[in-house]
């Protein structure tokens, strides 16, 4: 009888656990049995791995076999497992010890190891728990080598890790490098559209929700995608955690990320594939995709009222929470949503050009629903632009100068950016200036604004006071921050 043990991971959201693979050869019948909970993929592995193993010519048990998955009240599931369950087996016939390295990939019938993905939140558990030495997929080299502190080694056939366990050869060891910032369009190429501009900056510099209005070609896409350009560079754990969330949706990486992401989905995008979700194993949304980055929504009068309502929870938590039967799955989802969409159906700028049915202009934007507008920090309008000739506009890098140092500003007095700070601390401890919050009260007291309103409108102000080095918003910064806080958006009939 020969026991061996290997380890691996199962995913949890953006997380990965530690999971023991153990191979017993003993007496009985000839056959292999997985124990542990173990999902469907893995139970179709047992020809596969068998198969595999035979055509590359290793010796495979000619008795009763058990694979067992510990923890065994933990479900697991996913084609990752097969290396580990290979290189169990290889050491429990070669009597070799595997107990401290970690096995990932896909086991072809030819024996070749084939790409996964995850590659990088199992990098981190082994590192967290101490794992000695981690073997994946030459395929994964660019992601797994992105990871500093911890000994990978790449394979790309199943024989290479027999020639390792035996000592007869060395695996080749992960070599990654240092992915630069992407490059994004420039913010220079805009023509005209100042409004839009300045509330880009002002999105950008607090973290702020934008909403963009106006008829077709007027640039709302344009302006919304130069937007990650003026935002600063991830910092290493942002770099990590938003690289994590795209290694889990099997994207594959290169590297880990460096600038702020942008996640543009089709307006025909469901619940789930927006806020994630899935069987079995459900996989991140756009929203976590977007993590410390952008979420773009076009034409946002074609997304149904109820894929628009699910973003209400990340918006305000940051994280979204699937629950699946006794347990609950996390996806980080901190992200800047810019939505747009056109004036009315017909797109006409000024509603005396309107050709739209009164009933169907009234309709118009009825998907968004109020507690969603109140999520919205800044509302403005683009209109379309005469012929211009491209002057010498300020550039995503000038913008970009600014939106760090306010960004600065906001993160030494709060520790979070002003479009992420606490509301009861913001109006106990940080209010405007005794003319501002005059002003504020006044609008409240008309229903010109929420409860929920004011705080936004306030957090807007503070931003505004960063970008102009204030150290405190008054009455100017309030009512430039209530005109950058417009959400009616209705089209006048």
């Amino acid at each position: 009888m020969a026991l061996a043990k290997t380890l691996c991971v199962s995913f949890e959201g953006v997380s990965a656990l530690i999971v023991g693979v153990e191979a017993n050869i003993g007496a009985g019948l000839p056959g292999m049995y997985v124990v542990g909970l173990a999902g469907a993929a893995m139970s179709e592995a047992k020809d596969r791995l068998k198969t595999a193993m035979i055509n590359a010519g290793l010796p495979w048990p000619k008795t009763k076999l058990i694979v067992n998955l510990s923890t065994a009240d933990l479900r697991k599931s996913g084609s990752h497992f097969d290396l580990a369950i290979c290189a169990a087996v290889m050491s429990a016939t070669l009597n070799v010890r595997t107990d401290d390295t970690m096995f990932l990939g896909e086991v072809g019938l030819d024996g070749a190891i084939k790409p996964v993905p995850g590659i990088l939140p199992a990098l981190l558990a082994a590192r967290d728990h101490g794992v000695q030495c981690i073997v994946v997929p030459a395929g994964n080299e660019a992601e797994a080598g992105a990871l500093a502190g911890i000994t990978v080694l790449t394979a790309s056939h199943i024989t290479e890790v027999a020639d390792w366990l035996q000592g007869h050869g060395p695996l080749d060891r992960a070599v990654g490098y240092q992915r630069t910032a992407e490059r994004h369009p420039d913010m220079a190429d805009v023509v005209g559209q100042e409004e839009a501009k300045i509330a880009a900056e002002v999105a950008a510099a607090g973290g702020h929700h934008l909403l963009l209005i106006g008829p077709p070609g007027s640039g709302k896409s344009m302006i919304a995608a130069r937007i990650p350009g003026i935002l600063p560079e991830l910092t290493d754990n942002e770099a990590i955690e938003s690289s994590a969330v795209h290694s889990m949706s099997g994207s594959g990486l290169d590297g880990l990320l460096r600038s702020a992401p942008l996640v543009t989905p089709h307006h025909s995008v469901s619940s789930a594939a927006l806020i994630g979700g899935g069987s079995g194993r459900p996989k991140p949304g756009a929203v976590s995709l977007a993590h410390h980055g952008v979420l773009f929504l076009d034409e946002i009068n074609e997304i149904p009222a109820h894929v628009l309502d699910s973003l209400r929870m990340p918006l305000e938590s940051g994280v979204v929470r699937l629950l699946r039967g006794q347990r609950e799955v996390m996806f980080p989802a901190q992200f800047q949503l810019v939505m747009a969409a056109n004036p009315c159906r017909c797109g006409c700028e000024e509603p005396a050009d309107c050709t739209c049915p009164a009933t169907v202009r009234r309709r118009y934007l009825s998907n968004l629903s109020g507690p969603l507008k109140d999520r919205i920090d800044l509302c403005v309008r683009t209109h379309v632009q005469g012929a211009q000739i491209l002057g010498d506009a300020e550039s995503s890098a000038a913008i970009a100068a600014r939106v760090v140092a306010a960004r600065e500003r906001a993160l030494h007095r709060w520790g979070v950016l002003s479009g992420r700070m606490d509301s009861r601390t913001l109006r106990r401890d940080f209010a405007a200036d005794e003319a501002g919050m005059a002003y504020l009260g006044a609008l409240l007291a008309d229903g010109e604004l929420s409860q929920r309103g004011v705080d936004r409108t306030l957090r807007v102000a503070w931003t505004l006071s960063d970008l102009a080095q204030q150290p405190k918003p008054g009455l100017e910064q309030i009512a430039a921050a209530t005109a950058l806080h417009n959400t009616n958006v209705t089209v006048p009939v």
